[in-house]
């Protein structure tokens, strides 16, 4: 056990450490003198079990998980069709797979075997003899489980396949031409999502965010509650479990989507501050995995998920500030969930590992 503490890049760890302290107090209050008030407990068990699988993936050498690569993400295939078959149905959406008494988000763990299959397939080539056909192919191991999490549907999640698509193929040297024709195309997609992908609550998520006084009462309650809150923060918060929005109630989904308005709301302006810079901080330290990494795929693997790490806290942040539309992704270390919790766990052990491999050869 000692040789695989030793394996664990320190700084990252630390970093880890204080956003799990931060999220756990966080949860503690949001779910205090409710129904919820239990849920600081089951996510410390679950942040206890992720912690246990990065000390041991952080010690295993990367190459090996990519050998394997082709084999579990079909076996993710399969678990995100199974969720369309048989799966769990809660609040009108078919996400999860009971086991048990428990249940399994299979597609929080998709997105990092897609990004685990297609570092492999790119990283498994020298950077100059990639060839048009091999960014196709990555393309369609992307679209793949992308389309089967849009039918479940949760286009959130969906979304955060984006940065694979974004980050590898720019690595790998895309050429301005076509980077330009991409940025082109992006209002026609936009275009066409509205129209043809797009739900009917999903586009009144838009207007929402748009215009939340148009429904204060209604669909903009959220929005409008979450704002409250973080103004209602001020400089310095207004002190632990001693936020008006979230003791009393008014603050909705605030153990999960809007959780980080409940540390705006008690720790302030300088709280937010802190936490973004610990943000920032992990995100710098996996981008130096990236660039330290000794092979192409463990670089290409800790880019892209750095990549999925940021948009996940971008959207969330951005979404309870009111800067972005409500979307339900979680905002890792903070959002209650087992599912997540875990996946990102595992793909922070792959990149412990490949920080690993960088400091040992």
């Amino acid at each position: 056990m000692l040789r695989r503490l030793r394996a664990l890049d320190g700084r990252l760890f630390l970093i880890i450490l204080a956003l799990l302290f931060m999220g756990t107090l966080t949860l503690y209050s949001a779910g205090r003198g409710t129904t919820q008030s239990g849920l600081w407990m089951k996510q410390s068990a679950w942040n206890a079990a992720g912690l246990m699988a990065m000390v041991l993936l952080a010690s295993v050498d990367p190459s090996r998980l990519f050998k394997k690569s082709l084999l579990i993400y079909a076996i993710g295939i399969l678990s995100l069709a199974a969720v369309l078959l048989v799966g769990h149905r809660i609040g009108g959406a078919r996400r999860w797979l009971a086991i048990g008494s428990q249940t399994f988000q299979p597609s929080e763990l998709m997105k990092w075997v897609t990004l685990l299959f297609v570092a492999h397939r790119l990283g498994s080539r020298p950077m100059d003899r990639v060839e048009k056909q091999d960014l196709l192919g990555a393309v369609a191991i992307v679209a793949f489980p992308m389309l089967l999490v849009l039918k479940q549907p949760d286009l959130g999640m969906a979304l955060s396949f984006t940065p694979i698509l974004l980050l590898i193929p720019l690595m790998k040297g895309l050429r301005k031409r076509t980077l330009a024709v991409m940025l082109v195309l992006l209002p026609v997609v936009g275009v066409v999502a509205w129209k043809k992908v797009l739900r009917p609550y999903q586009k009144d998520r838009v207007r929402i965010f748009l215009d939340p006084e148009s429904d204060p009462k209604g669909k903009g309650y959220q929005i409008t509650q979450s704002r409250i809150a973080i103004g209602a923060g001020g400089l310095a918060g207004k002190g632990f479990t001693s936020g008006s929005q979230t003791q009393l109630n008014y603050l909705p989904v605030k153990t999960t989507d809007f959780v980080f308005a409940v540390w705006a709301e008690e720790r302030g302006f300088l709280g937010v501050l802190l936490a973004l810079a610990l943000y920032g901080a992990l995100l710098l330290r996996m981008l130096e995995g990236a660039r330290a990494a000794k092979t192409l795929a463990e670089s290409y693997y800790c880019a892209g998920a750095t990549g999925i790490f940021a948009m996940h806290i971008l959207v969330n942040v951005g979404m309870v500030a009111g800067a972005l539309p409500n979307k339900g992704i979680a905002l890792p270390f903070f959002s209650y969930g087992g599912s997540s919790t875990l996946s990102v766990f595992l793909a922070l052990g792959v990149v412990m590992g490949a920080l690993h491999r960088a400091r040992i050869k």
